[in-house]
């Protein structure tokens, strides 16, 4: 565990090449994900403060926030999988043990990256349709919708491949660790970094750490 908390900046440019592309990718989906809900949330609320208050509207409010929306939820999944934080049913997966796990793992994967297949065909094909058709207050081309599907597709090939390439290497960590318990990990990490108000120090941490049947 690191002496000190680094910003994120520093702490990425120690990463090997391929860590940091992965993390500057999923920091690039983070702000967009902000920045549609931002722009969601103005939309909207101003929307209905003109609405109510002055008998006006912005026009382009409803289709521009639709789609914002669509593009949120699809960049959202690639993120959580990427994290691995999506909810999922892993009884089967807590009852088996490691090798069958790790099987099921690239099973599922591979699943998955049918599915991707799917998504982008389809995705491309509606895409290409619609490439004439536009929205009639925004003026843009419907594919810009249909295109998430496409983005989509192709972007989730990452992180699903990675979780296979971890688990047909024997790396076992993470790939199905409960929600629950990475808080409770982060939330051990953090009382455990120095300067924390309620990191303990010297013989009290030794203490502390016994004390506590959830820690590890």
């Amino acid at each position: 565990m690191p002496s000190r908390w680094e910003p994120p900046s520093k702490a990425s440019r120690r990463m090997p090449p391929r860590q940091r592309a992965a993390h500057l990718i999923a920091r690039g989906f983070e702000i967009m994900i902000v920045a549609c809900l931002t722009i969601m949330g103005i939309l909207v609320f101003g929307n209905v403060v003109l609405r109510y208050a002055f008998n006006s509207g912005i026009a382009i409010s409803e289709e521009l926030s639709r789609l914002l929306f669509v593009w949120l939820i699809f960049m959202g999944a690639v993120l959580a999988s990427a994290r691995r934080i999506h909810i999922g049913f892993d009884t089967l997966q807590r009852a088996v043990g490691p090798r069958t796990r790790r099987a099921l793992v690239v099973f599922t994967g591979a699943l998955i990256l049918v599915g991707c297949g799917i998504f982008i065909v389809g995705g491309w094909r509606q895409t290409s349709i619609n490439l004439g058709n536009t929205y009639p207050v925004l003026g843009i081309s419907y594919a810009w919708l249909y295109g998430t599907a496409l983005v989509f597709g192709v972007a989730l090939i990452f992180p699903v491949c990675n979780n296979i390439r971890r688990a047909l290497a024997g790396i076992d960590d993470g790939l199905t660790e409960d929600l629950a318990d990475r808080i409770e990990s982060l939330a051990e990490r953090i009382e455990d970094e120095p300067g924390h108000p309620s990191a303990p120090t010297g013989r009290g941490a030794a203490d502390s750490k016994e004390g506590r049947p959830w820690a590890r």
